[in-house]
C-alpha cells in the first residue's frame, strides 16, 4: 500500500525542482510541470481500484497514539484521479499562458503541483493531522499563486488567505476537540478517520455538534459558501485566470466539499436540524450568488459569483440527508469544477487576446475565436443545467433530493437560481460572443499553443460525455463515494441525445432608410437589459447592500479589529530595546501564571 504515496510524492518532488529552476527557463519549468501534473493522474489511475491503507507511528502523547496514516476507498480513489485531471489542464494552460506573459513561469508551476500533491494528501489521509497538513498546503500554494507575477494581487490575497485562515482555524479547533472527545471515551488513536468511521459520533451532545459545526465552518470557507465567500470575487479581478480556475474555480471546491460529504456522511450523525440548516445556506448561497453575478459587468467578477452560487447546489444536495441528494452533491462538485474551470481558463484567453473582461467593451468574438466560444459556449449551458450536460445530470439529482426530503420550498429556489444562472450566462454569451464587435476588437484572433485550447476543449468534452453518460460515473464513482456500490445509475433517467452544430449568423450592415448604421454608436451591449434588476423593489436595496461591504464577513471583522491593529502598529516603534522589553514582559507573564497554576 506505498503506492498510496505516489500522488503525495511524485508532484511534490518534482514542485521542490521546480522552485529551483531560474525565471527564464520557460520550457524546463513547464515541462517540469506538466510532467508533474501527468505524474499525479497517473498514480492516481495506478490505485483506483486499490482499497485499504497503511499506518506508521508518528508521535506518543501518553495514552495517545498519532499515526501518519493513508486510505483509499471508493471516494478518495477517483476523486484523486480527479484531482489529476485538474492539475494536467492547469498545467498544460498555463505551460500556454506564461509563454507571451512573462512572469514567473517555474514558480507558477511549481505551486501548482504543491497544490496538487496537497490536494492528493487531505484526500487520502487517514488521521485528521494528515488531512490538515494537506489542507495547509494548498492554503499556502493559493496564496503564493495569487501574488505571483502580480504587482496588484496583495489585497486579494491578503483577504483570501485571512477568509481561509478562519475556515483552517475552526478545523484545527474542531480537531482538538475532537480528539479530546474521543481520548475521554478511550480511544487509543483518537484522530483516525477510519475508525471515526467505523463509530459516527451523534450530534446530541454539545461537544460532537461544536466539532459539526467547526467542520462545516472549514468546509464553507474552502468552497467559498456565503457568508464566507467574499474571497473568492475579490481575489478574481486581482490574479490570473489561470489561478482562479485551478484552485477557488475547482480544486478549493472539491476539498470543501469532499471534507463536508465526510462530516455529514461518515464522521457524524447531523441532527434534522443540522442539516436543515445546511439546506438553508445552501440556498442563501445559491439565490445571493447568482443575483450577485447577474448584475456583474466585469466577466471574472461575474464568474466567481457563480462559483460562490453553485457551491450552494452541494450544500443543498448534502443537507437533504437522501441518498440520491448526496450523491448529486458529490456529482455536482466534480461537474463545476470541470465547466467552471473552463469558463475561467475562456475568460482567460479572451482577456489576453482583448486586454479587457469589461462586457461593455466586447462584443462578436465568436467568429474571430470560434474554439473559445464553443468551449466557453458549452460550459455555460451546463453551469444553467440545459440538459444533456453533466450539470443538469447532478442538479436533476439534487432536485430530486429535495422532493424525497420533502422540502418543495428549497426545491423552488434551486430552480429559480437555474433560471437566472441560465439568464446571467446569456448576457455573457451576447456580451462576448454576439453582438456587434467593436472596431478595435477587428484584429483580435485565437493566438498561442496548442495547451490552451487543448485544456478548454478537454473539458468542454467532459461536460457532454458526463452529461450524455451519466450513467457510468454515478454507478463507477459517485455511488460508492457514499457507499451506494450498485444501482446508483437508476437514480437517473437521462436522455442520450447530442447537441447539433451551432452556427451563428454572418454579420451585415444595419440599414435604416437607405443610411448605414454607425457600429460603435448603435452597438448595445448584453449588460444594458440587466441594468433593471437593479429597480426591482427590494432586489436592488440587496444587491447594494451586497456590493457596500456592509455584509461581508471580512470587512465587518477588519472593521471591528481596526483599533486593536492601530494600537499594535503604533507599539511597534522599530526600536531594538522596546522589543526586548515586551519580551521580557511576556516571558514574566507566562512565568506568572505557571507559578499560579
Amino acid at each position: 500500500m506505498r503506492l498510496l504515496l505516489l500522488p503525495i510524492l511524485v508532484p511534490a518532488a518534482l514542485g521542490l525542482l521546480g522552485l529551483f529552476v531560474p525565471g527564464r527557463r520557460h520550457g524546463t519549468s513547464s515541462t517540469l510541470g506538466v510532467l508533474g501534473a501527468f505524474g499525479l493522474l497517473a498514480s492516481g489511475l495506478a490505485i483506483l481500484d486499490l482499497r485499504g491503507g497503511f499506518s506508521r507511528p508518528w508521535l506518543t502523547l501518553g495514552p495517545i497514539d498519532i499515526d501518519f496514516a493513508l486510505r483509499i476507498d471508493g471516494f478518495s480513489s477517483w476523486a484523486v484521479v480527479f484531482v489529476g485531471l485538474l492539475t494536467v489542464v492547469a498545467a498544460l494552460y498555463s505551460a500556454g499562458w506564461w509563454r507571451e506573459r512573462g512572469g514567473a513561469p517555474g514558480r507558477h508551476a511549481a505551486l501548482v503541483l504543491l497544490a496538487g500533491a496537497g490536494g492528493a494528501a487531505t484526500l487520502l489521509a487517514d488521521d485528521l493531522l494528515t488531512l490538515i497538513f494537506g489542507w495547509e498546503i494548498v492554503t499556502l500554494a493559493l496564496f503564493l499563486l495569487a501574488v505571483s507575477g502580480r504587482d496588484d494581487a496583495g489585497a486579494g490575497a491578503a483577504k483570501a488567505y485571512t477568509l481561509l485562515g478562519v475556515g483552517d482555524l475552526a478545523l484545527i479547533v474542531g480537531g482538538v476537540l475532537l480528539g479530546i472527545e474521543r481520548a475521554a471515551a478511550g480511544v487509543a488513536h483518537p484522530w483516525s478517520l477510519s475508525g471515526l468511521a467505523d463509530d459516527p459520533l451523534p450530534t446530541a451532545g454539545g461537544a460532537p455538534t461544536a466539532v459539526y459545526v467547526l467542520f462545516l465552518l472549514a468546509a464553507m470557507a474552502k468552497a467559498g459558501a456565503m457568508p464566507m465567500h467574499s474571497w473568492i470575487p475579490t481575489l478574481s479581478t486581482t490574479t490570473h485566470a489561470s489561478v482562479m480556475a485551478y484552485l477557488p474555480g475547482s480544486l478549493d471546491k472539491v476539498l470543501g466539499v469532499y471534507l463536508l460529504v465526510r462530516a455529514s456522511v461518515d464522521w457524524f450523525l447531523p441532527s434534522a436540524g443540522l442539516r436543515l440548516v445546511v439546506m438553508a445556506i445552501g440556498v442563501v448561497t445559491i439565490l445571493c450568488g447568482v443575483v450577485m453575478a447577474l448584475v456583474q459587468h466585469d466577466l471574472r467578477r461575474l464568474l466567481s459569483f457563480h462559483a460562490v452560487s453553485q457551491v450552494g447546489y452541494m450544500l443543498l444536495g448534502i443537507g437533504t440527508g437522501t441518498v440520491v441528494g448526496a450523491m448529486g452533491a458529490v456529482f455536482h462538485m466534480a461537474n463545476h469544477a470541470l465547466y467552471k474551470s473552463c469558463l475561467f481558463l475562456g475568460a482567460g484567453t479572451v482577456e489576453r487576446e482583448t486586454g479587457t473582461l469589461e462586457l461593455d467593451r466586447l462584443g462578436g468574438l465568436g467568429r474571430t475565436m470560434p474554439v473559445t466560444f464553443g468551449c466557453m459556449l458549452v460550459a455555460a449551458l451546463s453551469i444553467s443545467g440545459i440538459p444533456p450536460l453533466n450539470g443538469f445530470a447532478s442538479k436533476w439529482l439534487i432536485y430530486q433530493g429535495c422532493v424525497a426530503a420533502g422540502e418543495p420550498v428549497m426545491l423552488i429556489a434551486a430552480l429559480f437560481g437555474s433560471v437566472l444562472t441560465l439568464a446571467s450566462f446569456v448576457k455573457v454569451l451576447h456580451s462576448v460572443f454576439w453582438g456587434a464587435r467593436p472596431a478595435r476588437h477587428d484584429a483580435v484572433r485565437e493566438q498561442g499553443g496548442i495547451g490552451i485550447p487543448a485544456a478548454m476543449l478537454a473539458l468542454a468534452a467532459l461536460c457532454v460525455g458526463l452529461g450524455v453518460f451519466a450513467a457510468w460515473p454515478l454507478e463507477r464513482f459517485v455511488g460508492p463515494a457514499i457507499g451506494v456500490e450498485s444501482g446508483g445509475a437508476a437514480v437517473l433517467d437521462g436522455s442520450r441525445s447530442t447537441w447539433g452544430p451551432v452556427h451563428g449568423l454572418a454579420a451585415r450592415p444595419a440599414l435604416d432608410g437607405g443610411e448605414v448604421f454607425d457600429r460603435e454608436l448603435h452597438r448595445f451591449p448584453g449588460t444594458e437589459f440587466y441594468r433593471t434588476v437593479r429597480e426591482v423593489r427590494g432586489l436592488g436595496w440587496a444587491i447594494e447592500l451586497g456590493e457596500s461591504g456592509r455584509l461581508d464577513v471580512h470587512e465587518i471583522f477588519r472593521r471591528a479589529g481596526a483599533p486593536a491593529v492601530d494600537l499594535l502598529r503604533r507599539l511597534h516603534s522599530g526600536l531594538l530595546q522596546d522589543y526586548v522589553a515586551w519580551c521580557l514582559l511576556g516571558t514574566a507573564a507566562v512565568l506568572a501564571f505557571l507559578l499560579w497554576s
